[in-house]
């Protein structure tokens, strides 16, 4: 509470604009203290009746509407509000995908307050048109598509019979679901010496573990003492990803506010500018390499102005971030390795004099914010915030730039679904999350146990490392039913995969990626509706870890 006994995090929100602390007062009286909410847990369910509404404060939740994803929503939005005015049921189910803190307004007591208020009541009904046009500039919100059945069009080969441990070999990257399902079915937990861990494959085990307080993401949790002093020359050392505990919880929370999803949705309307350019230029022309022309140049773009880093920059930048990315593939070669410490040397120069300028020169971009992110005193020192601006600059591109190339990859092989994207702007967003299920851009993340932990029967001992296989995991029927291996853009419950990973490790870029992908995919394909493929197999990248294609060269009027 503030010193008049108003919640702070009340103040900031827009929906009560133009309101006075004594009308505050009215919210603050009907509000419990904060309330968490467990990852997993349902806040509200469609057609429910309301008779309270929500106000987030730390935590994400996604919104469906008939099992289809529609949004997510982060700190400072509000749940429910609107049923509540109207009388009418709940209109989506939320549910919380990290844990929550909430404040829970009473219904019938706001509702009083709100009577007696009239510059709470005009807050309320600006918050209710604003919700309107928003409604009116997209699609309605779906009601259950009719059932369209997906079919195999050069789709997944038939289960490939399983080695006795993962182990990539020729033909393993030209199709992983196979190789993947075989080991899911024969081998669903065992150690793997091609990757010095134990290898995890179906979806509740790899859920679970991904949220699993026992399982942290740092694998230098396993170093030796002696080991520790080589961690300044590995690029990235101290990036959010390898920290734990109260080290990683500290930078999440100063990092985590600039990426929340309302943060993040004001760069929608500069994303949708980029990509009406770069289709502008493509009508121009009669054939596209989809990578280099389309699905690159957006995110790269967005996350250099994002950032404040001058345009020019981006090659050399796209460069360095490359040879880091590599260092993400635990077959990482020696030259691979070098590659990688060069780029990270040159990378932390660089930001040494952007974070230099930015010092002088604040301007309204997240690195002057991340200069200026406080919480409780505290901020980031300049290494902390070069390596949590190098993890921002290669996640805010490298995910979105396969998650495109990858969509329209399978697209094309499914080309029913392909067909119903085009019709349906309705699914564009479910169409997103289904890709990521499909076929994520990470497919697998490693972990340490602080504890032995039992999986599929097998306990792994304490101390180990622990591969979560996230490609595995999202074509497990025993999640997904026997549609798992077909692409499925209406695909009910396509947001539960696990391409973010989850828990504490959550990916923080999550919402950029999502943007970007609803904006870029869709128009494309809609753009150039007899756009075809110019190749005769993927090219796709011989990487474990992360997954795309080198080129998606198209034709664009076939």
């Amino acid at each position: 509470m503030t010193a008049t006994g108003i919640e702070p995090s009340l103040l900031s929100l827009p929906l009560f604009d133009g309101c006075s602390e004594e009308d505050l007062r009215a919210v603050t009286a009907v509000v419990a203290e904060p309330r968490p909410v467990a990852e997993g847990e349902v806040i509200c369910v469609e057609g429910d009746q309301a008779d309270r509404w929500w106000v987030v404060i730390d935590g994400l939740a996604d919104v469906t509407v008939a099992g289809l994803y529609m949004a997510t929503i982060g700190p400072g939005e509000t749940i429910g509000e609107l049923a509540l005015l109207d009388g009418q049921p709940r209109a989506a189910t939320v549910t919380a995908v990290t844990d929550m803190r909430v404040y829970e307004v009473d219904g019938d007591a706001f509702i009083e307050w709100l009577l007696a208020s009239p510059r709470l009541a005009v807050a309320m009904l600006r918050r209710l048109a604003a919700r309107l046009r928003a409604t009116n500039l997209r699609p309605s919100s779906p009601s259950r598509p009719a059932l369209l059945t997906p079919t195999r069009h050069g789709g997944p080969t038939a289960t490939a019979p399983a080695p006795a441990a993962f182990d990539p070999t020729a033909g393993f990257f030209d199709d992983p679901a196979a190789h993947l399902s075989a080991f899911r079915e024969s081998a669903p937990v065992h150690w793997s010496d091609a990757l010095s861990s134990w290898v995890v494959l179906r979806y509740h085990d790899v859920h679970r573990l991904c949220r699993s307080h026992a399982v942290v993401g740092s694998v230098a949790t396993l170093e030796a003492p002696g080991d520790s002093d080589q961690a300044p020359r590995r690029p990235g050392w101290r990036m959010m990803i390898a920290r734990d505990g109260n080290d990683h919880t500290r930078l999440r929370k100063l990092v985590a506010r600039v990426f929340t999803p309302r943060a993040v949705a004001r760069w929608q309307e500069r994303a949708e500018s980029i990509v009406e350019g770069l289709l502008a230029a493509a009508d121009q022309r009669d054939d596209l390499d989809v990578i280099a022309d389309y699905a690159f140049p957006l995110p790269a773009q967005v996350i250099t102005e994002m950032l404040g880093m001058p345009p020019d920059d981006t090659p050399q930048l796209r460069a360095w971030s490359r040879a880091l990315t590599l260092r993400l593939d635990p077959f990482i070669t020696p030259e691979q390795e070098d590659n990688a410490a060069v780029a990270g040397r040159g990378m932390a120069d660089y930001l040494q004099a952007i974070i230099a300028d930015k010092r002088a020169h604040r301007c309204d971009d997240i690195l002057t914010a991340l200069l200026e992110a406080e919480e409780d005193g505290d901020m980031l020192d300049d290494r902390e915030l070069m390596n949590q601006v190098v993890l921002i600059y290669i996640a805010g591109h490298e995910t979105t730039l396969n998650l495109i190339g990858n969509g329209l990859t399978h697209l094309f092989r499914f080309p029913e679904q392909l067909d119903r994207l085009r019709a349906t702007p309705d699914l564009d967003a479910n169409a997103v999350e289904e890709v990521l299920r499909y076929e994520s851009p990470a497919q697998l993340t490693r972990r340490v146990n602080l504890e032995p932990v039992e999986v599929a029967g097998t306990t792994i001992p304490a101390h180990s490392h622990i591969t979560l296989s996230l490609a595995s995991a999202n074509h497990d029927p025993r999640k997904w039913g026997p549609t798992a291996d077909l692409l499925d853009i209406a695909r009910a419950g396509a947001n539960d995969h696990v391409s973010f990973g989850g828990g504490a490790h959550y990916c923080l870029g999550a919402s950029l990626a999502r943007l970007e992908a609803r904006i870029a995919l869709p128009r494309l394909v809609r753009r150039f509706p007899r756009m075809a493929p110019a190749y005769d197999k993927p090219n796709w990248i011989p990487r474990s870890g992360l997954r795309g294609v080198e080129t998606l060269p198209v034709t664009l009027r076939r």
